[in-house]
This record gives structure tokens, C-alpha cells and sequence, in this order.
């Protein structure tokens, strides 16, 4: 592994951030915290949420069940193992300025529209 790295887990029951150990199992990964196995997650399950603290947050979405408040976090370098598995970070569709530009668009219409 490269690197130093801590990964932590958050169910979205508690507020609390519990470190855990992640292990990887084909595209399926269970957390391990005080000898408490979790249930199997998919790696095609996560979405990436953003930076966070230092962290690279990661949520789940498997299309069947509302997870709003699951979080993965990896502080650190992202190890070679994982990174392969992860989803990749995503642009936003639109940056600040492009969304001030629009803003400023739709302002000028509606004051078009207007007179």
C-alpha cells in the first residue's frame, strides 16, 4: 500500500464518524470496527460526494434504498487497491462563473420581460 491512510464510516444513524478497517472482496467491500463485521457493499454503489476536511467522501446510492447521510471518507493518499475501484471525481457541470453567467441571464430576461 502506498502511503499512510485512515478510512471511516459514517451509517447515517449516528452523527458520529467511526474509523474502520475496509476489506475489498471482487467489487465488494464489508468494514470491520471492534470485531463487528458490516454487511457487503458494491463498489458500483458509491458516488463520489467531494472533498471534505481533508477527506475524499464517498456516499451510496444503490437505487433501492435512501442512504442521504451514508459517507465513506479516505483521509490520506488513496491506496493503488482502492483508487482502481472507486468512482472517479467528477467536474461540476457548470463552475461558479458559468453559473453567474446564468444568474446574470436570467436576471436581464426577467427584466426584459418585464417592461
Amino acid at each position: 500500500m502506498t502511503g499512510e491512510y485512515s478510512v471511516w464510516h459514517r451509517d447515517g444513524q449516528g452523527a458520529r464518524k467511526r474509523v474502520v478497517r475496509i476489506e475489498t472482496i471482487g467489487k465488494t467491500f464489508l468494514f470491520y470496527e471492534n470485531q463487528i463485521r458490516s454487511e457487503p457493499y458494491f463498489f458500483g454503489d458509491l458516488v463520489y460526494r467531494g472533498a471534505q476536511g481533508g477527506s475524499h467522501v464517498f456516499g451510496l446510492d444503490d437505487g433501492i434504498k435512501q442512504h442521504p447521510h451514508w459517507e465513506l471518507g479516505i483521509t490520506g493518499a488513496i491506496p493503488d487497491e482502492l483508487s482502481s475501484l472507486l468512482p472517479k471525481a467528477k467536474k461540476p457541470m457548470f463552475s461558479n462563473i458559468g453559473m453567474l453567467l446564468i444568474a446574470f441571464l436570467c436576471l436581464g430576461i426577467t427584466y426584459m420581460g418585464a417592461t
